[in-house]
């Protein structure tokens, strides 16, 4: 057997989104060239893993740099989004490489730039928007819980998986 597929959650309430409130010393704003190491920063310190801005965002699909944006904190870029259209779900947005840096995290940027991305989603027409996660970034799928993504069952697999991270939240209470 093969390694499983990521879970996959739908948000279809791009028409009714929570306020976007910008805290006093955040800015929010959208890619510029030469920005491309910040982000490659965030996302590493975010999986753990190097991502190449250009391999995973340029050629990626739909890229455009007002699609990614970023959360400063007292002018550090500290959080990142995407939200652009993917094949496999045409017609919807899709939500991805959403990370914060380890050293920002409980700061709300993760939360703020994805309330972003999803108002840059309804700007452009989205009704709905698709992002695929790990089992394991549960702080990551409460945040997405709380912003009106609920879970999309596309794999056999996906019922008991959904059932196991739902568990793992309550048994944590982590707030949604």
């Amino acid at each position: 057997m093969g390694a499983l597929p990521q879970l996959f959650m739908r948000n279809t309430h791009l028409d009714n989104l929570k306020p976007l409130v910008i805290p006093k010393g955040f800015t929010l704003h959208t890619h510029v060239q030469g920005n491309e190491d910040v982000w490659e920063k965030i996302i590493e310190s975010a999986f753990g893993t190097k991502f190449s801005f250009q391999k995973t965002i340029v050629e990626g699909g739909g890229y455009k740099p007002e699609y990614v944006l970023y959360v400063s904190k007292d002018g550090v870029d500290i959080a990142t989004a995407t939200a652009v259209e993917k094949a496999d779900f045409p017609g919807e947005g899709w939500f991805r490489m959403i990370g914060t840096s380890k050293e920002a995290r409980g700061l709300g940027a993760g939360k703020l730039v994805c309330l972003a991305a999803l108002y840059s989603l309804a700007q452009r027409g989205y009704k709905s928007t698709v992002l695929s996660t790990d089992d394991s970034r549960i702080p990551a799928i409460s945040m997405y819980l709380s912003l009106g993504f609920e879970p999309l069952y596309t794999h056999e697999s996906h019922k008991e998986r959904w059932d196991n991270v739902m568990k793992e939240i309550n048994k944590n209470k982590i707030k949604i």
